[in-house]
């Protein structure tokens, strides 16, 4: 049975597990050792299960299902889109969401800077996060970097269960989300994408550009979620203005002038174009992007040469497949959707998008499912 998104942003399926969400869901601040220098980190872990359910798997030693690792949108901060992250945990067969945010690295070694060491940094903080909730991710050593992560809470890490993930991202997170797994191939078994970039060539200025009048338009198109969307504008400025303002003392400090320019270096990585082989995705179980039907910078009818509103057809997927996901040989492991919604579509239908990327994956809660050690 699929859950069905009520107008709260939660999947309300009266047969799904009984889980009680957090009533405070604290994000966590994390002093993060890369490459030569100290960068500010954040995680929000979500652990919807049920007391039945963290029993089951306790004795089998692994969650029902892949912990789901949430990259929300350029500059967001992991407690910025609520009811999509709080959906990901009431909708997932695993019941557990991680949510990791970090500066973006501009140490010693050029070849680690920007989403590069960001790779390596976000899974040492999910890593970490996991760890709190007794969970163990094996990444089989791809990072190859050192990186320590320090909470300040005095919580020391545990693992008694092992479990894998399944990777989401949102916009630049969608991007991220694909470079992630595929640097981690024996943690990720499936990708989820919203909104993604990654599948345009474009330059910088044209991406901003694109993005400016995306913000602009979602508040007359959207006028009905001013609130959404206005929360999600403040968390965006709060984030880059905070980027910034780190950037400028790691300059001073570092005497490394080039660092105030990573902000710039995240807009460079937002037109990293995706394809396979590069970033291989042959290792993935299930493959879903979902568009936006009226995204204008993530436009579907000029990134997937298909008409939104009649949808997307099975040459469209072939077509797809053929372009961005070649090593994946066969196309029932992609699914492609196009819903409503802008840019802004996890904010503002959180439900609906957080209910068709844990079914597209095969990562949704299965009706019944509670203490059944599926």
């Amino acid at each position: 049975t699929r859950p069905e998104a009520s107008s709260a942003g939660g999947v309300t399926d009266p047969a799904l597990p009984r889980r009680a969400l957090p009533g405070r869901r604290a994000v966590w601040k994390l002093s993060v050792t890369f490459n030569g220098e100290t960068l500010q980190g954040y995680v929000l872990a979500i652990d919807a299960r049920s007391a039945q359910e963290r029993d089951v798997d306790a004795m089998r030693k692994a969650p029902a299902g892949p912990v789901v690792v949430f990259f929300p949108g350029h500059a967001q901060r992991p407690g910025d889109a609520p009811g999509f992250t709080l959906s990901l945990a009431r909708g997932s067969s695993s019941g557990i969401v991680v949510v990791p945010v970090c500066d973006t690295p501009y140490g010693i070694d050029r070849t680690l800077r920007g989403d590069a060491g960001k790779e390596a940094v976000l899974m040492a903080i999910v890593r970490h996060a996991c760890g709190r909730l007794g969970v163990m991710v094996n990444d089989g050593g791809a990072s190859g970097q050192a990186v320590i992560v320090k909470d300040g809470g005095g919580h020391a890490p545990g693992e008694s269960m092992h479990a894998r993930l399944a990777v989401v991202g949102w916009s630049h997170g969608a991007l991220l989300a694909r470079r992630f797994a595929h640097a981690y191939r024996d943690a990720v078994v499936c990708l989820g994408q919203v909104c993604p970039a990654g599948y345009a060539r474009w330059g910088g200025l044209e991406l901003a550009g694109r993005f400016v009048r995306e913000s602009l338009g979602m508040a007359r198109r959207e006028h009905a979620q001013w609130p959404q969307l206005a929360r999600s504008a403040w968390g965006f400025t709060r984030g880059m203005c905070g980027d910034l303002a780190r950037s400028v003392a790691g300059a001073v400090r570092e005497r490394m002038p080039a660092k105030l320019l990573r902000v710039f270096r995240d807009i460079e990585d937002c037109t990293v174009f995706c394809q396979s082989p590069s970033f291989c995705a042959s290792h993935l179980d299930r493959i879903a992007v979902i568009f936006a039907r009226d995204d204008t910078c993530m436009s579907p009818a000029r990134l997937l040469g298909c008409d939104p509103v009649l949808g997307v057809s099975e040459r469209d997927i072939e077509r797809f497949r053929e372009r961005f996901f070649s090593d994946v040989t066969d196309p029932a492991r992609i699914r492609l959707r196009i819903l409503p919604g802008t840019h802004a579509a996890p904010v503002t239908h959180p439900g609906l998008y957080a209910a068709a990327l844990l079914e597209d994956m095969g990562c949704a809660v299965r009706a019944g499912s509670e203490g059944e050690g599926a």
